[in-house]
């Protein structure tokens, strides 16, 4: 947008395609109004441990926060002996 590229065709079905691979995909409006649109191909993301703690501040940035509780349990269900429980507060 920067470049003004969504100013052109090319550009506003570039943005469009993009939004046809997030969450929900397209809307009918939209699939009827430019049929040819193919959705981008997503990244598959394979991590099991958070890249830098900066990254979890992107779950609590606007008008929410993010909270974690850990509990002690006797439980046998819970391998250390512990659990996790987290709950976000829009």
């Amino acid at each position: 947008m920067a470049h003004k590229e969504h100013m052109t065709m090319e550009g506003l079905e570039k943005i469009i395609s993009i939004k046809a691979s997030m969450n929900r995909g397209l809307s009918q409006i939209l699939i009827e109004a430019i049929p040819n649109i193919m959705p981008v191909d997503r990244p598959k993301i394979e991590t099991t441990e958070i890249p830098d703690p900066n990254w979890i501040a992107g779950f609590s940035t606007g008008e929410s926060c993010f909270d974690v509780n850990i509990t002690k349990q006797k439980n046998k269900t819970f391998n250390l002996g512990y659990q996790t429980k987290n709950q976000n507060i829009i």
